[in-house]
Parts: structure tokens; C-alpha cells; sequence
């Protein structure tokens, strides 16, 4: 028996040290659990949830838009400025009303009245002594003096995204041009105290940007461009620019 201890004593020890190094962490592990502590909780969610990860690792996953465009109406009252005339100012009120015939291509049908300003510049060139003395002393014909646009055109998204406001809340924004065609009305004066109303054609084009929260509100930025045929004389092409900023409602 002696030889035999002898001869598989450095194999038994091994095996002791073996099953040692095996038992400690789960003993360790044991005394460490005390029933009294609650267990680390795994999300509710099924692993193949696309928030299942999300909540493993505590960060916030933008998911895709919250809402579709296709198919759906949307009106937008607006308010902006014509700043580019130095003689007056208009500032137009209108509403655009939206048809959506694909998730990024709309129609868009937009009507506004122009309320008009006569800047200080006007009295300081009427009073100058060059403008005082000549045939049409004290007079500055504005020509055309735009009244209200009519305009119908297509309206492309190519670009949309999404931002979100202090970790808490999503909105989802569009990038779209514009492109028409309508009508404008203007009071004409070619020659002093010859006033008159005309409707003419006018091309438009733009860009702008709409920010959406939810399911039906909505805030457009937008930049027009028209283009009209002056009355003469002068003559020429008129080229006002209009910015406004709108409210929009999503039926």
C-alpha cells in the first residue's frame, strides 16, 4: 500500500488542486449571493426586437418616421416678407393647401394677399432737389404693386431626417424644392396717376424646410422665388423673393 501512495501520490495531489481550482468560484460565488440582493433584470423584449439591444446597453435608438405622408391632406397658414424693393415692402398672409401623391412628391396649391409698406426711403427721394425738378417732380412710380399670388406646383422631399430635443422627444424634418406656375395680380401705374389692376402670369421655384412633432402638427420654413413680366414702361422682368414660416395641420 506504501508503494502504491508513493507512486500516484503526485497524480492525486494534481487532481486535488484541480478540482479545488474549480470549486472555489462557485463557493466564493455562494457565499457571495445572499438571496437578500435582487438579480440583475434582462429586458422584457424578445432578442429579435430592434429595441431589445437598446435596452441591454442603455442608449436610445431613433426608429424609422413615426408617420406616413402618402395619401394624406395638409394645410399651412403662413405669414413672410418681399424685403427686395426698396421703394415698398410687402408682407404677405396666405395658406398652402398639400396632396401628397407619393411619400416624397406632392401637389401644392398656395394662394396670398399681400399687405404693402411704403419705406422712409420714398420721402427722402421724393424730396431731393434732382427728383424735385424734373417733369414728374415729387413722384416715384412704383410700376407694379403686387396684390396676391396664386400658385400650383409640385412639391419634392429628397432629403428627410430626424433630431432629438434633449434625449426626450423625436421631430422628423423634410428638405424639399418647389416648382410652379400661377398668377399675380398687381395695381399697374405706367404714368403717373394711371392706376390699374392686371393679372398676369408668374413662374415660382423655392426650397424650404418642414419640421414635424407628431402625428398632425407641423412648422414649414420656405423660400420662394417668383418671376412676372413688368408693366412698361419700364418694362422687364420682376423677380420678388419671399420668405415665410407657416403652421401646418395634417389631416
Amino acid at each position: 500500500m506504501n508503494v502504491s501512495i508513493r507512486k500516484f501520490g503526485p497524480w492525486f495531489a494534481l487532481v486535488v488542486m484541480v478540482v479545488m481550482a474549480w470549486g472555489s468560484p462557485a463557493v466564493a460565488l455562494d457565499d457571495a449571493w445572499d438571496g437578500d440582493e435582487e438579480p440583475v433584470s434582462l429586458p422584457e423584449l424578445d432578442e429579435d426586437h430592434p429595441l431589445y439591444w437598446a435596452q441591454m446597453r442603455e442608449i436610445y435608438v431613433m426608429q424609422q418616421r413615426a408617420f406616413l405622408k402618402e395619401g394624406r391632406l395638409a394645410t399651412t397658414l403662413y405669414g413672410g416678407i418681399i424685403p427686395n424693393n426698396i421703394f415698398e415692402q410687402y408682407y404677405p398672409v396666405g395658406l398652402r393647401i398639400n396632396y401628397y401623391v407619393m411619400e416624397n412628391v406632392g401637389l401644392e396649391l398656395s394662394g396670398s394677399y399681400a399687405f404693402s409698406r411704403r419705406p422712409s426711403v420714398n420721402d427722402i427721394v421724393e424730396d431731393h432737389p434732382l427728383v424735385t425738378a424734373g417733369d414728374q417732380a415729387g413722384t416715384i412710380l412704383i410700376g407694379d404693386t403686387q396684390l396676391s399670388h396664386t400658385t400650383l406646383g409640385i412639391k419634392w422631399s429628397p432629403v428627410y431626417g430626424k433630431f432629438s430635443l434633449f434625449d426626450s422627444r423625436l421631430f422628423y424634418f423634410d428638405m424639399y424644392a418647389f416648382a410652379g406656375a400661377g398668377v399675380v395680380v398687381t395695381q399697374t401705374e405706367p404714368s403717373p396717376g394711371d392706376l390699374g389692376t392686371t393679372a398676369k402670369p408668374e413662374g415660382a421655384f423655392g426650397a424650404g424646410v418642414a419640421i414635424y412633432a407628431g402625428q398632425h402638427v407641423g412648422v414649414r420654413f420656405d423660400y420662394r422665388q417668383f418671376v412676372f413680366q413688368k408693366v412698361n414702361p419700364p418694362g422687364g422682368v420682376a423677380n420678388p423673393s419671399e420668405a415665410s414660416m407657416g403652421l401646418t395641420w395634417f389631416f
